[in-house]
This record gives structure tokens, C-alpha cells and sequence, in this order.
């Protein structure tokens, strides 16, 4: 399943649009862009509605926008 870093990589690539450009236009740093599309940091949801926006993209209830890790077994939760 593509995550939504991996569309928006495709999307910049089918509309021939740099990191700097998207990063001028939604209003952030490239730094920042670039570590959020590495994996470096989580985007933030306000930056992510803005990236869509720019780019023509929809996020969908099927986008894989946060994938909690799986528990630990060995951990007892109190409840």
C-alpha cells in the first residue's frame, strides 16, 4: 500500500515540482519538507492539508497516514 509520502513523491514527480518550489508555496522550509518526506519527522497535519492543496491531492479514509507501532507483548497495561 503506498503511504501518503510515497504519493506525494509521485504526485511532485508527475508535475515536475521541486522540494524548494512546494516548500515556498506551502510556506515552510525545504528542510523541513525534506524530512518529512524522508521520514525524518511526522507532518503535521495543518502542513500536510497545505502540501495537498498545492499539489491537487486527496487524503482518503484508505491512506496510510500514521501506523502506531505494534505492542509489546511483554508489556502489561494497568487499567
Amino acid at each position: 500500500m503506498a503511504t501518503v509520502r510515497d504519493k506525494i513523491f509521485l504526485r511532485m514527480k508527475e508535475l515536475d515540482v521541486k522540494q524548494t518550489e512546494l516548500s515556498e508555496k506551502v510556506g515552510i522550509k525545504t528542510q523541513n519538507l525534506s524530512a518529512y518526506l524522508r521520514g525524518k519527522r511526522t507532518i503535521p497535519f495543518d502542513v500536510l492539508e497545505k502540501i495537498c492543496m498545492v499539489l491537487g491531492l486527496t487524503l482518503g479514509s484508505t491512506d496510510v497516514v500514521y501506523q502506531p507501532s505494534k505492542p509489546n507483548p511483554d508489556v502489561q497495561r494497568k487499567d
